[in-house]
């Protein structure tokens, strides 16, 4: 119902109805007989009474179609209201997704972020220790000295910057077990003597082999600390690039 009346023009109906009434009013009662009565009557009462009547039925109409006028304006209102409640609800939707969308893209950015910082610490901390390595190599085949500590030493400061400092002073650490045998190596010097031809050479003593023995202990106990299961102990949870945990052992 509401459909069918919803494009009805209440005001055009109530016009139409006032003229048509007027047209059946006239009809029947008469156009002149209508008129000299209007302007002959002398009793101004019969005369309002008469308009009164006449004229309610037109009144009655127009305050319908008044009343039903501002009835389709306020549901006219209402279905706009509705319209524009849902065009919002749609606007919100889409920010809502929008919003979503962003908050994923922030958090893959964060994400490859993490892991473009973990390659290339990664990248740092392998330099360093195949610095180790080299070192290590290196040394197989000459002995430990004073340009050997200051090595050490400038590695441990690198691996400050990239590791943690538990790393760092163990390189520290070996550094000083080399200062400490090259000290040991100066205070406690090979035995020298002439081989008659006017040349210097290490005499052959029991001295001598005391002091080969202790050197060699010495090295020993510092080349121990590059041995393969020694330095992957240590740097083994630092290299690790794996997406899946690490699991000791």
């Amino acid at each position: 119902m509401k459909r069918t009346w919803k494009g009805i023009n209440w005001l055009w109906f109530a016009g139409a109805f006032t003229a048509a009434y007027a047209l059946a009013v006239g009809y029947t009662m008469g156009w002149w007989r209508t008129w000299t009565f209007l302007t002959t009557e002398h009793d101004l009462n019969e005369v309002g009474d008469f308009l009164a009547g006449i004229f309610a039925p037109i009144a009655l109409i127009w305050l319908v179609a008044a009343v039903l006028t501002q009835r389709q304006e306020l549901n006219e209102t209402r279905e706009q209201f509705r319209e524009n409640q849902a065009v919002i609800d749609a606007q919100l939707a889409t920010i809502h997704k929008q919003n979503a969308l962003l908050a994923l893209q922030h958090e893959q950015s964060l994400e490859n972020a993490k892991k473009t910082y973990k390659l290339s610490l990664f990248d740092k901390r392998f330099e360093i220790y195949q610095k180790f390595v080299n070192f290590d190599n290196e040394h197989n085949h000459k002995d430990y000295d004073g340009a050997s500590y200051w090595a050490m030493i400038n590695l441990s400061h690198e691996a400050s910057f990239v590791f943690d400092q538990s790393l760092a002073d163990w390189f520290e650490d070996i550094a000083n077990q080399i200062n400490d045998y090259e000290t040991f190596k100066q205070q406690n010097p090979w035995e020298t003597g002439s081989d008659g031809h006017g040349n210097t050479v290490m005499l052959s003593n029991q001295r001598n082999e005391e002091l080969g023995r202790a050197y060699l202990l010495h090295s020993e106990r510092i080349r121990e600390l590059f041995r393969p299961e020694e330095r992957i102990e240590r740097f083994w949870s630092y290299l690790h690039v794996s997406d899946q945990p690490l699991i000791a052992g």
